[in-house]
């Protein structure tokens, strides 16, 4: 009798537990799907900001090219003159 007692107290026991792990695992579940979010969206602002630098580097180059020109035509009418 003391025995099933005991195997009894143990099983609810390992009953509490069980769900006690199954919450812990919905947390980090949980965590680990608000993780994955912020990581997409962190990807995204990435993104954005490297589209943005390549915009710029694209008008520095058209505008160095502009000032090439420009410097060019100051030369031949240095020259000119």
């Amino acid at each position: 009798m003391v025995l099933k007692n005991n195997l009894e107290k143990t099983l609810r026991d390992l009953e509490t537990r069980i769900k006690e792990l199954e919450q812990s695992n919905e947390w980090f579940r949980s965590q680990i799907n608000y993780l994955e979010d912020r990581i997409r969206e962190r990807d995204e602002e990435t993104k954005a900001k490297q589209e943005a630098i390549s915009n710029l580097e694209e008008k520095v180059i058209k505008q160095e090219v502009v000032a090439n020109a420009n410097q060019e035509i100051i030369i031949e009418m240095k020259g000119r003159i």
